[in-house]
């Protein structure tokens, strides 16, 4: 029978001497409980030398637990205040929490001591590593819960054969261990935790404003993590997230546009943008009177990319989930990222692919990739300038006519601004009174946005745009660039590592997007998730609530007005 928690919420270690013979050798921790070097010896010992295969023989039953805590909960007297209510319903939640701590803690000694599960977990790592690896034994190992539960488990640990090899013997771990548990990795226990823990970690972590937020929210609900470890966790599930995508993308741009992809058949969208955050460079040499290194805080741009599916009005289709990316990165690296995903997607059988942006330079000098690269028909593909852009460049420059009178000046830029939105030869009207503008007036904006205008009259042609039902703004991937970069990583005072907040951002756009759980997946089973658009989150919401429904006691349903 595995230890249970005491009263007081923590958990003890119950060592393998002072435990039945059909004892678990799974068992609970606490900081506040140490073993003396003796005992810990001792129960080294006894695991160590002992072979896998007599190990999994000994199976031991696991006993169920009576589940004090949440009986002593239910004996309670009920509660007579509002406040008495809320430390009830705390309690409850806590106590419900290390119960479902305990059955996981039954389920791992379930799968340690299956002996054919043990077996090919073994196997299946030393078929995935490339070195060859000896059992050293079982190992003891932390493991954090979702409850807020730390666990110590005894697994099987495998470690590079280094016998037979000549040279000085390494002393020091590399930077991803010695060795590998292979019972906990087939489960998805890595860094720690468990895979719901990694989940609700990197989430609140990337939700949050900062870490020690997101350290706050997860101790509310009793799961104490302090920063470090957020960071670690955090870090190492961006990670590995971006490495997956990166890989999924690099081998698209080599295989075949796949003709039946999510986007095929699709009216898309697609944009790209950029914000801003604050790096933190660290100088060498020598530290400063306080003892430390200093720093540089250069601004950096993070891109950013966003797919949606449009229906027949033109309209973002509000069923459908939107693909949200992004890095931080010189402009060939998005673009290889936006490439690689639209050849995944398989936009080259879209109905139609509209591609809409700011005046960037940095990202109309490469547009043309989209055709070369990305395979997409130029009959298919529909490039636009967003029109508030246009106007906004527009206003600037009439705005430098200094000796117009302001009410005429305000007069020009109205005239040209519905010109150009309503009027089919808009464009050829605002390039004729810059013509006129540049013979007047000495200023050098005014070619200059004369040349801005006759680069992008085929992307300015908002009548014919609006009779195809297409946006002519791209106000959904400023809004993306707000909610996933400036409102996390932008605020005053903060400064990132440049990998950090790449892999970070990578997260928060997919949590925005509603793909966490798809991330997550990923990660987990070490694979990347093709980007569906499919409503899957509203169609599970929905499932859930009905069989909420029915499997809710009729006793229980009750209209408005027989509650009132």
């Amino acid at each position: 029978m595995f230890a249970g928690c005491p009263p007081d919420g923590s958990a003890l270690l119950a060592p393998r001497a002072l435990l039945p013979p059909t004892a678990s050798p799974i068992s609970f921790y606490s900081k506040r409980f140490k073993l003396n070097r003796r005992l810990r010896t001792r129960w080294h010992g006894a695991c160590f030398y002992e072979s896998l295969e007599a190990k999994a023989l000994r199976r031991a039953h696991v006993h169920p637990h009576p589940f004090s805590s949440l009986e002593a909960l239910l004996a309670e007297p009920f509660p007579h205040t509002p406040q008495e209510m809320l430390q009830l319903e705390q309690r409850l939640s806590t106590a419900a929490a290390q119960t479902a701590d305990q059955m996981v803690l039954g389920q791992l000694t379930r799968a340690h001591e299956a002996e054919a599960f043990v077996t090919q977990a073994m196997a299946q790592a030393r078929a995935q590593s490339p070195v060859p690896l000896v059992h050293k034994g079982f190992r003891l190992t932390s493991v954090l819960l979702l409850g807020g539960t730390r666990i110590v488990i005894e697994t099987p640990y495998l470690r590079e054969d280094r016998r037979g090899r000549r040279g000085r013997r390494r002393r020091t771990r590399g930077p991803h261990g010695a060795g590998c548990s292979p019972v906990l990795e087939v489960l998805g226990i890595a860094d720690r935790v468990s895979p719901a823990t990694r989940s609700e970690v990197a989430l609140h972590v990337v939700q949050a404003a900062s870490y020690r937020e997101a350290a706050a929210m997860l101790a509310r609900r009793g799961l104490a993590c302090d920063v470090s470890s957020l960071v670690r966790i955090s870090t190492a599930t961006a990670d590995t997230s971006s490495h997956l995508r990166d890989a999924a993308l690099a081998a698209a741009l080599s295989l075949p546009v796949p003709p039946n992809g999510p986007l095929a058949g699709k009216r898309v969208r697609v944009s790209l943008d950029g914000g801003r955050v604050r790096t933190r460079h660290r100088h060498r040499g020598r530290k400063t009177a306080k003892g430390r290194h200093g720093f540089s805080t250069p601004w950096r741009e993070p891109r950013l990319l966003v797919i949606d599916i449009l229906d027949e009005q033109g309209q973002p289709d509000r069923l459908r989930l939107p693909l949200y990316d992004g890095l931080i990165g010189d402009a060939e690296a998005v673009w290889a990222l936006l490439i690689g995903y639209v050849r995944l997607l398989g936009a080259a059988y879209a109905d139609v692919v509209e591609f809409i942006a700011d005046g960037a330079e940095w990202i109309w000098k490469r547009v043309e990739r989209l055709s070369t690269l990305a395979e997409i028909p130029a009959s298919k593909l529909v490039e636009v300038l967003d029109f508030s852009h246009a106007s906004q460049y527009l206003s600037e420059t009439i705005a430098t006519c200094r000796t117009m009178p302001k009410a005429q000046r305000q007069a020009l830029y109205k005239r040209l601004r519905h010109a150009l939105r309503h009027q089919a030869d808009g464009v050829e009207v605002v390039m004729e009174e810059l013509r006129t503008l540049a013979t007047t007036y000495r200023s050098k904006a005014i070619p200059r946005a004369l040349g801005y205008v006759e680069t992008h009259a085929h992307r300015m042609r908002y009548v014919t745009l609006e009779r195809l039902k297409l946006p002519i703004g791209s106000g959904q991937v400023e809004s993306a660039v707000r909610r996933v970069v400036n409102l996390r990583f932008k605020a005053p005072g903060s400064f990132w590592r440049e990998t950090t907040v790449s892999g970070l951002m990578h997260l928060r756009a997919a949590f925005k997007a509603g793909r966490w759980d798809d991330v997550m997946i990923g990660v987990l089973t070490d694979t990347f998730q093709t980007p569906g658009f499919e409503p899957g989150r509203q169609a599970a919401t929905h499932r859930s609530a009905e069989a909420q429904k029915r499997d809710t006691p009729q006793s229980f349903i009750k209209s408005r007005k027989q509650a009132a």
